[in-house]
């Protein structure tokens, strides 16, 4: 699963996905400041999720809409404390919202350890974020809520998907599995291709083709075993 961590110019992107990762994150920077991409890995309930980092300056709009590209869900990651940094951020947010209109995010107000760091719901209406969408005060210093932000984002990503993973269970590990769910989903076979495929990347699904069976991933049949704990991003 690909997550995109985007935000402005040192809004602190770098050190969530430093932190979540556990220290073991690439980084290309020059002079401290990113220039090309941070990655890191961490697995969550057993899902491997990727984090991708964005350079936070506007002139590298480029770079991030290829980094952009594929990803499930973003954080994005806004400097609470601050206020003189909020025009670039909201230039970014806006392009990112272009780049990915559909796309599920998580906010993050960072920095909440600064003094006079404003609360997530100052942040949530100078951004003005739905009130639908999630607005978790993080801090890379101390570690507060950073895995809670990154869990709300997973659950959420997950909510989104419950309807096609409740239909897949039905024909979890059957001979001729593949061809029961695209009769049941009226799929034709460019299409179901194209469904095992983007399920396959995310790490959703094994898939033996000669075999026509595919099988759930034990992470994703736990998590529909216990719907309403992942859901509350747990």
């Amino acid at each position: 699963m690909k997550v995109l961590v985007a935000g402005g110019y040192h809004s602190g992107k770098s050190s969530v996905i430093r932190s979540l990762s556990g220290g073991k994150s690439i980084h290309i920077d020059k002079h401290g400041t990113t220039v090309a991409l941070d990655y890191g890995r961490i697995d969550v309930e057993g899902l491997k999720i990727h984090l991708f980092g964005t350079p936070g300056m506007r002139h590298f709009r480029v770079l991030r809409e290829v980094l952009s590209k594929g990803a499930d869900g973003v954080l994005f990651v806004i400097d609470s404390a601050d206020p003189g940094r909020d025009e670039e951020a909201a230039s970014v947010k806006r392009e990112i919202d272009e780049i990915l209109p559909d796309v599920t995010r998580v906010y993050l107000a960072n920095k909440q350890d600064v003094d006079g760091a404003r609360r997530p719901e100052i942040i949530r209406q100078v951004f003005r974020i739905p009130d639908d969408v999630p607005v978790i005060g993080t801090s890379t210093v101390t570690g507060l809520n950073l895995m809670l932000a990154l869990k709300t984002l997973l659950a959420k990503l997950i909510e989104k998907v419950a309807p096609l993973l409740n239909v897949l269970v039905r024909y979890d590990g059957k001979v001729g599995g593949i061809s029961q769910f695209a009769e049941a989903m009226m799929f034709n076979l460019a299409s179901i291709r194209k469904v095992f495929n983007w399920l396959e990347l995310r790490g959703y699904v094994e898939v033996d083709w000669r075999a026509g069976i595919f099988w759930l991933v034990p992470p994703i049949k736990s998590i529909l075993e216990k719907p309403d704990e992942i859901l509350k991003g747990i």
